[in-house]
């Protein structure tokens, strides 16, 4: 595990080729989890929203959003759309314990999202990672 810049984390630094995934998330025991799971893609771990940001400013490539909905500084679906104004074609998986909520209230930009509810199965992420950005081992 190599260190950046505030307390970014990068699993598998610097091979070129790899798909990068920027994970946002307010719990370190998920930011862990997920970095791990996603083990053979460039891995970026931020604790807030706006460290976030930072770290997908200066990344060249960014292939995919992990990120939680419910956080302090704004929402999952806020810090979408801070993405996308500069990323536009970014795609997005959204972690949630709230998806029976989302899911009810059904807010038009919810069915348009990758989505999966917290806890989080480690099989289904990485099938649902791989099925929006493709294998860890594929390159381009």
């Amino acid at each position: 595990m190599q260190r950046r810049p505030t307390s970014s984390r990068s699993f598998t630094p610097g091979l070129q080729g790899m798909k990068t995934i920027l994970v946002v998330d307010d719990d370190s025991a998920v930011l862990d989890v997920v970095g791990r799971a996603l083990e053979g893609y460039r891995v970026w771990l931020a604790r807030d929203p706006d460290e976030g940001m930072q770290m997908a400013a200066g990344l060249p490539t960014l292939d995919l959003l992990v990120t939680d909905f419910m956080m302090p500084s704004m929402t999952g679906d806020e810090l979408i759309g801070w993405l996308r104004a500069e990323r536009p074609g970014l795609k997005v998986l959204i972690l949630t314990g709230h998806s029976d909520l989302l899911d009810r209230e059904n807010p038009p930009w919810w069915a348009q999202e990758a989505h999966l509810p917290k806890p989080i199965e480690l099989a289904r992420l990485r099938a649902t990672v791989a099925g929006l950005i493709g294998p860890p081992d594929a390159t381009g």
